[in-house]
């Protein structure tokens, strides 16, 4: 069977691009199609992954799609080379200006694509813990007159430890304590992503220049892969912690591959680091395959500092970190912690049994990538001799596994732009691709054009949807922070996610004072009202704004205005536009 595929996309001495092409883009067809088929058997149109996949993926990938379909007669092998140009040599220079107009626009896209305005929870609550950290606190302290609203104002993805007395992110301290870093150091939280992609950048770069000694261009189709990532590129405009993951797994594998004590020891200290980004099982799943190619490959030293380095991730950031904020800010209030290591990973595999989700996330995975980056890992992978590469002869393998082990990992993500639980493996792609690059029998540059301009092509239909779409939201944030009240009373029924439209500003208490009208109850509504200049934000504002509106009775709506009227609650705001 392996010898008739062979056969039909080229002979031994590499595949033909056009066939390679058109070969990779009937499977990618089916699997779209696939995804459309489960989109329509569902039939319930609002669900977000259903939503995004219709709004932004769906249509990427037909485009993508039929330009690669169009551009395979072009592409043809041919017998002589074309001369030497860029691709053939490596620039230096043109490389980092590349990396840096790329990690530029990323940070301009925080303001020119979201307008300033962090979409999710997740999101959020990154910018809250970076600013208490800028201001050397561990946790911001509620005020004791704000105590009794606490959750109306922080209503989730907070940590349990002391939360009766300080509002602390639920998430480790890496991240954030980077965008406080950045903030301090430059005046801007927003240039952390921007600085991080270009250190994952200039890292995969080493990575490859090691991999593919020989073949620059090979080592730009990696580069060039990465580089029209929309999912690089627009996650790093925003606070998601995902670009660290990137950046920290890229550095990681550069000081792994020098091979030498100081590499593995340096290797080890980035790895640790990773381990408070956000959660500290993602670092572990990328490490856990290069543990097999160590055993497979009996390089028992290196296994058991790698071993060890796993367990100390586990006893600082799930152990030593819980216990310090316990010390630092009291028991447990308002929620549980979690209950522990064990309680974590079984948690992890009920969530693939519960919110697995293949077909829409691996889809939104290639829509954000280049539409080349998967189909070119794959031709890498599929072409390494697999008796060494179970001898532990080849990187391959551990790179393999690894993006492998994430796909599977294709749980509910709600918002990211691309799939952002596979963001930390966009490099192992780039690089199975470059391996992959190499097994092309190219005559000409011709694909590695058509490469780049479907890559940019793609990259701006997407960021600029992810526009269209976050700027409902965007808009609603900034006018409610325009408001001239004490307190805005967010009504979250009636429409999607505005709950997320509930945050401080920055991570700063001031004024508006902006909470969950469904966390307070009733005797601290009528305080509020009574003692605060208060606004209401409800549906009727959220149509004005743009967001997408969700089913609600009509008989709950008038419950919750009257109930708002008989408290002498202000105004229901109307913002003047249409």
């Amino acid at each position: 069977m392996l010898a008739r595929l062979r056969g039909m996309m080229g002979d031994s001495a590499g595949v033909r691009p056009d066939r390679f092409l058109l070969a990779a883009m009937a499977a990618l067809t089916l699997w779209v199609l696939l995804t459309f088929a489960a989109r329509i058997s569902v039939g319930e149109p609002w669900l977000l992954p259903h939503l995004l996949f219709m709004h932004q993926d769906f249509p990427a990938l037909l485009g993508a799609i039929a330009a690669m379909v169009l551009a395979a007669p072009f592409v043809k092998a041919r017998g002589a080379g074309t001369g030497e140009s860029w691709i053939d040599r490596p620039d230096t220079r043109l490389l980092l200006f590349a990396v840096a107009a790329f990690c530029i626009w990323s940070w301009a896209g925080h303001y020119l694509v979201f307008h300033d305005y962090a979409m999710s929870r997740d999101e959020e609550v990154a910018e809250f813990a970076a600013a208490y950290m800028r201001d050397g606190l561990i946790a911001r302290p509620i005020p004791p007159e704000l105590a009794e609203y606490r959750r109306a104002i922080m209503p989730e993805f907070f940590s349990p430890f002391g939360a009766d007395r300080y509002w602390t992110a639920a998430y480790l301290p890496v991240n954030s304590a980077l965008r406080a870093a950045a903030d301090w150091l430059f005046g801007d939280y927003n240039l952390a992503p921007a600085l991080l992609l270009a250190a994952g950048l200039l890292a995969l770069w080493r990575v490859s220049l090691r991999l593919f000694p020989g073949r620059p261009d090979a080592v730009w189709v990696t580069m060039l892969l990465a580089m029209t990532s929309a999912q690089l590129s627009v996650t790093a405009m925003t606070p998601y912690a995902m670009t660290a993951h990137f950046a920290f797994n890229m550095v990681w594998l550069a000081l792994f591959l020098r091979g030498d004590a100081l590499g593995h020891v340096a290797a080890g200290i980035v790895a640790v680091v990773a381990g408070g980004i956000h959660q500290w099982h993602f670092p572990l799943i990328f490490l856990a395959p290069f543990l097999l190619y160590l055993l497979l490959a009996r390089r028992w030293g290196a296994l058991l500092f790698h071993a060890a380095v796993c367990a100390v991730i586990v006893i600082i950031w799930a152990k030593l970190w819980p216990a310090y904020l316990h010390g630092h800010l009291g028991p447990p209030a308002d929620t549980v912690p979690a209950a522990g290591v064990a309680a974590k990973f079984g948690s992890l595999f009920l969530r693939i049994f519960a919110k697995w989700e293949p077909l829409f996330n691996l889809s939104r995975f290639i829509a954000w990538n280049n539409i080349l980056m998967v189909p070119l890992a794959v031709l890498g992978v599929a072409a390494i001799p697999w008796r060494d590469a179970l001898k532990g002869n080849s990187i391959v393998l551990p790179l393999a596994a690894g993006c492998v082990l994430s796909a599977l990992l294709a749980l509910y993500q709600g918002y990211g732009w691309g799939f952002r639980y596979m963001h930390g493996f966009i490099g192992p792609f780039c690089v199975l691709a470059g391996f992959g690059w190499i097994r092309l029998r190219m005559g000409s540059h011709r694909l590695l054009y058509i490469m780049i301009v479907a890559g940019l092509g793609a990259m701006a239909f997407l960021t600029m949807r992810a526009g269209e779409y976050s700027a409902p939201y965007a808009r609603g944030y900034h006018y409610i922070e325009s408001l001239d009240a004490d307190v805005v009373l967010v009504d979250p029924r009636g429409a999607m996610f505005v709950t997320d439209l509930i945050r401080t500003r920055h991570g700063e208490i001031g004024r508006p004072l902006v909470m969950n009208l469904a966390r307070l109850s009733p005797e601290a509504i009528n305080h509020i009202c009574a003692t605060k200049r208060t606004l209401i934000v409800n549906r009727t504002a959220y149509r004005r704004f743009g967001i997408i509106l969700a089913r609600m009775r009509p008989d709950a709506v008038r419950e919750v205005t009257q109930r708002l009227k008989n408290a002498g609650c202000g105004a229901i705001v109307v913002p003047s536009w249409r």
